[in-house]
């Protein structure tokens, strides 16, 4: 039986690799950021690609070549299972949702086993999760921004809570700028990153917001 292991992104696909960890089956990063900028809703396609272009600004060959090329395993759909491996903050969940989306809008019908791990790869726990419904949650967060009628596990729904703050011109970190604009900034940087772990933020997204706070005061 094929089996294609998915994991958020090239840092847990590099532990892996350090440490000669074989998970059976091929293994493909999902090197996307989802809570950052606007999206569409026929996801991964040439509209989607420039729209998430404009998102991290980088051009369609830099998406591609980071984005997309890594992950084409993924789009023959060979698989009989699918195994993801996603951490339980609002950067990796906000992902999951996405590519959930995907699987349920091409009717994946295979086997999807999700690893909820940690912030060292380690894994929480094990559950099989079903795409369906995905797609219409995907369009309520991601692009309505609203809270889905589709029930969620609460990690998810938390996720979810966060994204929608997250996604407000003016949200938690935007506060906690504004309250310490007079803080060094790679301080600022160091605090944000430790107070917020929760949404799982790296540097590039939190000096965004800083530079934003302060342009505009």
């Amino acid at each position: 039986m094929s089996k294609l292991n998915v994991v958020n992104g090239m840092a847990m696909l590099s532990y892996l690799q350090s440490n000669n960890i074989d998970l059976g089956g091929e293994v493909v990063p999902f090197n996307e950021g989802m809570c950052d900028g606007d999206t569409i809703e026929d996801i991964f396609s040439g509209e989607f690609e420039l729209e998430r272009c404009v998102a991290h600004g980088v051009g369609v060959e830099e998406y591609e070549d980071i984005v997309i090329n890594p992950l084409s395993p993924l789009f023959t759909f060979d698989y009989d299972e699918l195994h993801l491996f996603f951490d339980e903050d609002m950067f990796c969940q906000i992902n999951l949702i996405t590519l959930l989306a995907y699987l349920d809008s091409n009717a994946y019908d295979g086997k999807i086993a999700l690893h909820l791990i940690d912030y060292d790869f380690q894994e929480i726990k094990c559950v099989e999760i079903k795409p369906q419904g995905f797609f219409d949650v995907y369009k309520s967060v991601l692009i309505n921004k609203q809270i889905p009628e589709t029930i969620l596990p609460d990690i998810m729904m938390e996720a979810v809570i966060n994204y929608l703050d997250y996604s407000k011109e003016e949200n938690d970190l935007t506060e906690f700028v504004m309250q310490n604009i007079d803080m060094q900034e790679n301080d600022l940087l160091d605090e944000m990153f430790n107070r917020f772990k929760y949404l799982g933020l790296g540097d590039t997204s939190l000096q965004k917001i800083i530079d934003r706070v302060k342009f505009k005061y």
